[in-house]
């Protein structure tokens, strides 16, 4: 090899060298960098930023005692109405739907079979009458003969039986015209209370059974029953509270703008079914607007009583879980705590705790879904139409107002070169100027 190669082998081995010195040191200096971030995030808070969350304190207040169940509106009392004789429809006097008062008359069937019945009737009870009065008129008359002599007692007897013979035909003929007239007025359908009268099921022309045809079903909404199934468990608290005073139902028609209207309890079955656990309960409305419908669904609300003082927490605080119901607490050390519970429902909206909270304790109504037990917090604003909770300041929330980020940001008076503060504690501050971690402590910043 001439010496012109080896002065070339051995600058490339130089230049091999310097690049491979320079290169660890450039990942030295990294290394460093990223161990001063480390440690500055261990200093700033425990390297886990808190969790956005919204808070609502425990509240203590006077809560009527609610049952919230699903009922179905039933008509008072509901009627089809048959024809009670053979016939065909001559007109009929309603429409769907019609309101219709007691002993409105609603079909009318051909009468006039009936009627010559009638007339028969008649006719035979004047000739039977005629008949009667005659044997009477010659019972007397022999009465008479047989007080003077003329005839025998045996001759009376006759005509005595004659009279009672046709005294007894002139009842039967009485008896048979009644049934009759009865019969014709089974022609005439009337309604037999106020109601609502539904689609019409016979027309004129048509023929009807004598109690099988079915005419039109009248249903009396005013007033109006909702049967509703009640847990056997809740039967003892709602006898107790019933005897006290009649219980208040309200019962509202599902969907927005619905107005609930109030009745009373007026019905308790006298056992309950063995196969769903539940026992038959019916409130009583005036429905004078006829907002219900017989049949209808109806969302329920029947109120026992007013318990004071009790502890309120809105319905978005209760999670479920292996072990039954709980909540996480809001503490104020900045960190959470997984507390069990018992409530039951207060309202729509509310529940009522009976165990695990006391008063003035706060718990995470929104954002559960990212904490575990001892995770820290920042509490954000509520949501827009969210579950009630306290406001949170602009530094909870991540770097450009983001609270899904969880990154503390800094407040609006921080001096320059200062540690920006947040509600759960402070950052790290930004290392020495001029060395190699700052650049990237820098570079760092504007990733972020």
């Amino acid at each position: 090899m001439s010496i012109a190669s080896r002065v070339v082998s051995v600058v490339i081995l130089a230049g091999i060298a310097a690049g491979g010195y320079a290169l660890y040191q450039q990942q030295q200096v990294q290394k460093q960098a990223a161990d001063a971030g480390r440690k500055g995030a261990s200093k700033g808070g425990g390297g886990q930023p808190p969790v956005p969350v919204v808070i609502a304190p425990v509240e203590t207040r006077s809560v009527p005692v609610k049952l919230n169940l699903v009922g179905r509106a039933e008509a008072f009392s509901s009627v089809t109405l048959r024809a009670r004789a053979d016939g065909q429809v001559v007109q009929t006097y309603y429409t769907p739907g019609m309101h219709v008062r007691k002993g409105q008359v609603m079909v009318r069937l051909d009468s006039r079979a009936i009627q010559a019945q009638v007339q028969q009737g008649e006719a035979n009870l004047a000739r039977d009458r005629a008949q009667l009065d005659k044997a009477k008129s010659d019972l007397a008359r022999y009465t008479d003969l047989l007080a003077k002599g003329f005839i025998s007692p045996a001759q009376l007897e006759t005509y005595r039986a004659t009279v009672d013979t046709l005294d007894a035909t002139v009842k039967a003929d009485i008896a048979s015209l009644e049934l009759l007239r009865v019969q014709l007025t089974y022609t005439t359908i009337e309604a037999p209370m106020d109601g609502v009268a539904g689609a019409v099921l016979v027309f004129p022309g048509g023929g009807v059974k004598a109690n099988d045809t079915p005419l039109v079903v009248i249903n009396q909404l005013r007033p109006l029953y909702v049967t509703f199934a009640v847990p056997e468990t809740q039967l003892r608290e709602v006898n107790r509270d019933r005897l006290a005073e009649r219980l208040r139902v309200d019962a509202r028609i599902p969907g927005p703008g619905s107005e609930p209207v109030s009745g009373q309890l007026v019905f308790v079955d006298n056992a309950v079914d063995s196969t769903t656990g539940t026992i038959q309960m019916k409130a009583r409305f005036d429905n004078a607007n006829e907002r219900l419908t017989p049949g209808q669904f109806v969302e329920v609300s029947m109120t026992l009583r007013n318990i004071d003082d009790a502890l309120v927490i809105p319905n978005e605080a209760l999670q479920t879980g292996p072990e039954g119901t709980y909540v996480y607490v809001a503490k104020t050390d900045q960190t959470v705590e997984v507390r069990k519970v018992q409530t039951r429902p207060a309202d729509s909206q509310r529940l009522i705790v009976l165990q695990g909270l006391g008063a003035g304790e706060k718990v995470v109504t929104d954002g559960q879904v990212r904490l575990t037990p001892g995770s820290r917090w920042a509490s954000r604003e509520t949501p827009k139409g969210g579950p009630g909770g306290e406001k949170g300041s602009a530094a909870a929330k991540g770097p450009g107002g983001d609270p899904a980020r969880g990154d503390p940001a800094k407040s609006d008076g921080a001096a320059p070169g200062k540690p920006a503060e947040t509600s759960v504690g402070k950052t790290e501050a930004p290392p020495a100027k001029g060395s190699e971690a700052t650049r990237e402590y820098g570079k760092g910043k504007g990733k972020a």
